[in-house]
C-alpha cells in the first residue's frame, strides 16, 4: 500500500527512524577489493534482522549516508561486508580504528517476513550480496537448504574463512553456475547479488514457486518519505527502503 510522503514523515518522527547512535570503527579486514568491518554501537539501536539495512556516514567528511545490509548483529556490535567503490566505503577502508560513524536505522523488512515458511530456500550471494544470505543462514538454519555464494577475487576468502565459496578467478565458477547445481525442484531460492546476476535467476525460474531476489538501490532517506528508492511491481511502485528490499521474482518482471 502506498502512502504519500507527508504520512510516512509523521510515521517516521513518531518512531525510531530519526534517531542516531553513535559508532565506531572496532575492527577492519581488507583483501581482494573489499573490507569486512566491525562498528561498535549503541546497546539501544535495536538489533537488525537479516534483510534489514543501517545507513552510515562518518561524522567527519563529505560523503552522503549510505545503505549496508548487516552481516551480522548482537548487542553493541554490527559487522558489515563492504566492496570498497564509492567515497564512503572508501573512507570506511581506511579511518583509522575508533573513527566514529553515525548509524541510523535499522530499516527495511526483514527477509522472513515475506517468505514463504513451508520451503526451504538455496541462497545465491555475489560479492557483498552474500552479507545478509550468512545473516539469515545463522538465524534460519531451518529455512536454509544450501548456499550457492561466489566472488570474483581469491583473497575474499580470507575475509570469510569456512564459507562455500565459488572463486571465479580460479576456475570460472559463480554464485550462479553453484545455484544451478543446488537447486532441485521443491527448493525456493533467496538471491542477493549483483543486478545480471539477479536477472538471470529471474529469468531461469520465472515460472517456479518461492523465488525472492533482494534488490539493491540508491536509498536515500531510509524510511519511504522521499521514494526515491521506489521500483515498478505488479501492484504498483513499492520502495525498496519499506516493502522491500525482498521482493519475489514474480512481482517484478523488469527482472526478466
Amino acid at each position: 500500500m502506498k502512502r504519500d510522503s507527508s504520512e510516512a514523515l509523521t510515521a517516521a518522527h513518531e518512531g525510531p527512524f530519526f534517531s542516531a547512535s553513535n559508532g565506531c570503527l572496532e575492527s577492519r579486514a581488507v583483501a581482494g577489493g573489499y573490507a569486512r568491518i566491525t562498528l561498535g554501537v549503541d546497546r539501544g539501536l535495536a538489533a537488525p534482522r537479516p534483510g534489514q539495512f543501517v545507513l552510515l556516514r562518518l561524522w567527519e567528511g563529505p560523503a552522503l549516508p549510505r545503505a549496508f545490509s548487516v552481516l551480522a548483529a548482537e548487542p553493541g556490535r554490527l559487522e558489515f561486508l563492504l566492496k570498497l567503490d564509492g567515497a564512503l566505503r572508501e573512507a570506511l577502508g581506511r579511518a583509522a580504528m575508533g573513527t566514529e560513524v553515525v548509524v541510523r536505522g535499522p530499516y527495511g523488512t526483514p527477509y522472513e517476513s515475506r517468505l514463504n515458511h513451508d520451503r526451504r530456500y538455496v541462497l545465491a550471494g555475489g560479492g557483498s550480496g552474500i552479507a545478509p544470505l550468512l545473516h539469515f543462514a545463522a538465524a534460519h538454519p531451518e529455512l536454509t537448504e544450501a548456499v550457492a555464494f561466489g566472488v570474483r577475487g581469491r583473497d575474499v576468502r580470507d575475509l570469510l574463512p569456512g564459507v562455500d565459496l565459488a572463486v571465479e578467478e580460479e576456475g570460472g565458477e559463480t554464485a550462479d553456475d553453484r545455484l544451478r547445481k543446488r537447486w532441485k525442484s521443491g527448493l525456493g531460492v533467496l538471491a542477493c547479488g549483483p543486478e545480471p546476476m539477479l536477472r538471470g535467476i529471474a529469468r531461469r525460474y520465472a515460472e517456479e514457486p518461492d523465488m525472492y531476489v533482494s534488490l539493491e538501490t540508491r536509498i536515500g532517506c531510509g524510511f519511504g518519505a522521499c521514494q526515491g528508492c521506489s521500483v515498478e511491481t505488479r501492484s504498483g511502485m513499492q520502495r525498496v527502503c519499506r516493502e522491500g528490499p525482498l521482493f519475489a521474482c514474480s512481482e517484478v518482471p523488469w527482472l526478466r
